[in-house]
């Protein structure tokens, strides 16, 4: 049987411990208008648990991942060698990938992404 290809297959378990080992994550501006990096704070570094209203970001997001290999006819696990995967997710859930932001823009980007996924 044949494992299809998701987001999932190439977000490591460890993922929020390694963006929480970034200096800094994103805040929302103070009047809700913009964005600023702030500093991560102690707290999350040392237990790698994100706050209400937090999540990581994916730079390069899987889904652009996933997108290119479907143009390849490329959609299960099993067409991908264990060392192409593994160099995958390597990249993809290394610090300089991953970012700590607030979960609306999260969740607007994730949004946007998979909205143009199914367009193509």
């Amino acid at each position: 049987m044949s494992t299809p290809i998701t987001r999932e297959t190439f977000i490591s378990s460890d993922h929020v411990k390694v963006a929480a080992a970034n200096p800094t994550m994103v805040k929302l501006s103070a009047d809700g208008e913009g964005i600023e990096d702030v500093p991560v704070p102690a707290s999350i570094k040392e237990t790698g648990i994100l706050p209400d209203g937090y999540s990581v970001d994916f730079i390069l997001d899987p889904i652009v991942v996933i997108k290119a290999l479907a143009k390849q006819d490329i959609t299960t696990v099993e067409q991908l060698s264990d060392s192409l995967l593994d160099d995958l997710k390597e990249k993809l859930n290394s610090p300089e990938n991953l970012k700590i932001v607030p979960t609306s823009i999260y969740e607007e980007k994730l949004a946007i992404a998979t909205s143009d996924e199914s367009e193509e």
